[in-house]
Order: structure tokens, then sequence, then C-alpha cells
């Protein structure tokens, strides 16, 4: 018996070696093609480069490839020698990221590339000093590694769009014809390797803009007030974890000094990096007399405290300054700067609704992402979220009667379509079994308060089935942004046993 079980014992570890060797070959696969999509700057409006490295790259893998006027990539990979009648399946990516630098660093996302740092040993990638891309760099290299293996698949449609981040242009411009025809498609989109997405919510970009005055100076001091050091995060995915949006900080701020009688001029106010993130920073410029310098000093020391506690179980490291600037030529128009302060702590932000039929589940929320001020005019962008059609035009009615009271012109774009839950979903049930015969539990399935492309495709091809999955991904569109390494290995084995089960 003891000989029986040291040989059993034996096996066991030599399975384990195997299943970590094999591991290791698609993590290295994945990191290659990784590192080469990071090589490539490619933040949202600016595809050009990146999609020219795939067109050129699926080029020399001999495939005919189709790269349309808003540079999405697509083109069709024949099936593996005896599965040529299995049903056409789409894989879906995009191309674009959120690229954005860590405070201090000097990062130009049009021109630099993103450095990865890998650590095995604590089984992380990482980007030096910017957002890592892995949303959806990790769709993108796991489509490029699959292409370059041995896999057994049938015929393949490989779809990369472009803009997803900022408006889902890609997808919107998409010729309807590249989904009409698969069976299935797989989004590679998401963020949670145990997980699947079966259904997302729509979502709306409210834009507001205004002319605004300009006038001298009153005072003989500028400061500078600014807010950093927040998580930020994806404004549909973390709109519920209760962070800090600095823009609305900022303007409560602001607020406060003119409740307590505290005489400024407004020169200049900017926050948020795009429309999808909750913003991390912010600042604004203000003129005030001498005499008020410590006391606007001292407001902004009280008011980090205040925010600290506030924030205690969502923000660790905020950071509230106000310093010495240089007197600007111009400060804004009394009237305009009221309007500005009065649209930024009044605007619906946040979770709006919870759903009453998922517990835990986001209904509809609101996100102001960007502001700017500056004697050249005054902009903002809201996200607006929402899985009920009349809670989503609730919301965009109330910011756009907000903003046309406080002077500003208002356009609605529509960031994404509603994809409904299917309980007929046959990808999804085949993607649970195959999920189960891999890691031994259940794969959960889960509605996400976000937009996906998969809302577009569902209109485009109202019978296409679909599911959304990922490796594991954490504060994307952050300076934080962090892939599992594992996870990249997890995500491939699932998605090839999804294909060959694909019937």
């Amino acid at each position: 018996n003891g000989g029986a079980e040291q040989t059993e014992s034996g096996a066991a570890s030599a399975d384990q070696k195997q299943t970590s060797a094999e591991d290791e070959k698609i993590i290295n696969a994945f990191y290659d093609n990784f590192l080469k999509l990071a090589a490539v700057p490619r933040p949202s409006h600016h595809e050009e480069k990146i999609s020219e490295f795939l067109y050129n790259w699926a080029k020399d893998k001999g495939c005919d490839v189709t790269q349309d006027d808003s540079l999405n990539i697509i083109f069709d990979v024949p099936a593996a020698k005896g599965m040529e009648d299995m049903p056409l399946t789409a894989l879906q990516a995009h191309m674009d990221m959120v690229a954005v630098g860590d405070d201090g660093v000097d990062f130009d996302p049009l021109n630099d590339p993103i450095k990865p740092v890998r650590d095995d040993a604590a089984d992380t990638l990482t980007a030096d000093g910017t957002s890592l891309g892995a949303d959806d760099g990790a769709g993108v290299a796991t489509i490029m590694s699959l292409l370059e293996s041995d896999s057994e698949h049938g015929p393949l449609r490989i779809i990369i769009t472009t803009n997803e981040e900022d408006g889902l242009t890609g997808t919107f411009n998409l010729d309807p014809k590249w989904v009409k025809e698969p069976k299935y498609l797989i989004n590679l989109d998401a963020v949670d390797s145990s997980s699947a997405i079966v259904s997302t919510a729509s979502g709306d970009l409210v834009k507001g803009s205004k002319d605004v005055n300009t006038a001298e100076p009153r005072g003989d001091t500028a400061v500078k007030i600014s807010i950093s050091g927040l998580k930020g995060g994806h404004s549909g995915v973390d709109i519920d974890k209760g962070r800090c949006n600095a823009i609305i900080a900022l303007g409560k701020f602001l607020k406060e000094l003119s409740e307590q009688n505290i005489a400024y001029d407004l020169a200049s106010f900017t926050g948020g990096s795009a429309p999808n993130a909750i913003p991390d920073n912010a600042e604004s410029v203000i003129v005030i007399d001498s005499g008020s310098s410590d006391t606007i000093k001292q407001n902004a020391e009280n008011y980090l405290a205040k925010l600290k506690e506030e924030y205690k179980a969502s923000e660790d490291d905020i950071k509230f300054t106000a310093e010495n600037a240089d007197i600007p030529d111009a400060v804004i128009g009394s009237e305009d700067a009221d309007s500005a302060v009065s649209l930024i702590c009044n605007i619906i932000n946040g979770v709006y609704s919870m759903s009453a039929d998922k517990e835990g589940l986001v209904e509809s929320s609101s996100n102001l992402g960007l502001f700017s001020l500056t004697p050249d005019g005054m902009t903002f962008t809201a996200y607006e979220r929402s899985s009920v059609g009349e809670k989503q035009t609730e919301i965009v009615d109330s910011i756009t009667a907000l903003a046309e009271k406080n002077g500003f012109t208002v356009k609605t774009d529509k960031a994404a379509d509603p994809w409904p839950y299917n309980p007929n979903n046959e990808l999804m049930e085949i993607a649970s079994e195959v999920y189960k015969d891999i890691n031994g539990t259940d794969f959960e399935l889960i509605a996400l308060h976000a937009g996906l492309e998969c809302g577009t495709y569902a209109v485009y091809n109202p019978d296409l089935l679909m599911i959304s999955i990922g490796a594991d991904i954490t504060d994307e569109h952050t300076p934080n942004e962090t892939l599992k390494l594992s996870s990249t290995a997890k995500l491939y084995k699932l998605l090839t046993g999804i294909l060959l089960n694909a019937k």
C-alpha cells in the first residue's frame, strides 16, 4: 500500500509540473504579444498606429484583412482540419486604451510607449508610472496568442475595434454585416476570469459647452488649489465603491469659500481624464487679496481633514493643497464662475438607483468625468448609465435642465446600447460547462453596470449569442492598473475550450 501511495503521489506531482509548464508557456506567449501592443501608443481617438500594426500583423499571418474607415480591423481565420462545419464564431476586442500617467510622471500618451513591469513572484503585470492598457490589450494579446498557437477551432472572425473607451464609435461605425453571419460572439473585454458578462447597461454622454466672459484680476495673489491621490476607477464598475470625485470635491470647496464670504476670482478649473473614469485629480486657480491667503490655506487643511473622514472607507491617499501661483492675465466673469460651481455642486453624480431585481446591482448612475474652465470657454462631459430606459431619460433630462439653466449648450451622444439578458443563450451554457470542467467550480454569470460593444452587436443581430470574458484586471483606467498574470492562462484555456465545443 505504501508503494502504491508513493507512486500516485509522484504522478500527481508530475501532473502539477506539467500543468505549471503549460500555464507558463501560455503566459509567456501572452506577455510577448502584450509587449508588442504596449510599444505602440494607442489612446482613444488616436488609434492610427495600433490599427496599422494589427493590420500588418494579420497580413503577415496570411489573413485577408479589412481596415475600415474607423480603423477597425476585421479578418477571418479558417477552421482547423475536420472542424470546417462548426458555426462561425467572432472573437472581439478593442485596441484603444485609457492612457493616463501618475502624478508627476512625464508621459505623452500620443507618443510614449507603455512600459510593462512583470513580477512573477507577485503574479502581476503593471506599468511604470502609467495605466497598463490591459483593458483591452489583454483581449487583443489573447487573440494574437491563440492565432499563433496550434489550438484547434472552427471558423473564426476577428473584430478589433477602435475608441471603445470614449464612445464606442468604432463599433457604432462597424458595418453590421460583420456580425450578421456568426452564430456566436465572444467579447474579450471583461476583467474577471471567474465570471462571464451576459448583460450590460445602456449609456449616454451628456456634453455641455459655454462661452465665458473675462475680466482683469482684482486681487494681488493667485492660489492654485489641487486635489489628487484619489483612486478614480471605472465609472461603471467602480461607481458603487464610494470613491471621491475630484471635480465634485473641488467644486464644493469653492462653494464653501463663497458661503464663508471669502472673496475670490476664479481663473481656471480643470479635472478628470476621461468621461468613463471617476476623476482622480482636479485643480483650480483663484485670485484673492493677499490678506486672505492664510485663510484659504487653513481652509484647505480643514477641508482635507473633512475629506479624509468622509472617504475613510474608500480613499487612503487624498491630497488637497493650496499653494501660491502666478497671477493670470484674466479671470472668469463672476456670473460664469458662479454657473461653473453651481453645475458641479448640483449635478447628479454617483449611484442614482439600485436594481430591485438583482441584489447589489447598480441600476442607474452618473459620472461627471470631465470639466474644463479657462478664458477660452467652459465644457463638461457626464457619463450616464442605466439598465432601465426611464431612469436613463430621467438622469439625462435632469442634467440637461441644470446645464441649460446655467447657460450651457447641451448635446447628448449615445455611448452604449443595452444588451438584454437572454436565458436561452446557448453560448453561456457552453462556457459554464467548459469552465466547470477546467476549474471544478461554477462559472458566475453577471449583469454589468457598464456598456459593452455587445449591446450594439445585439442591435445589429438580435439572434447573435454572446458572452464577455477576460483576465483578472483591477484599477483599470488608472496608473494602478494591475493584471494577474496567471489569469491569462486561465482565460486562454477557457477560450480554447469554448471554441472546441461551440457547435
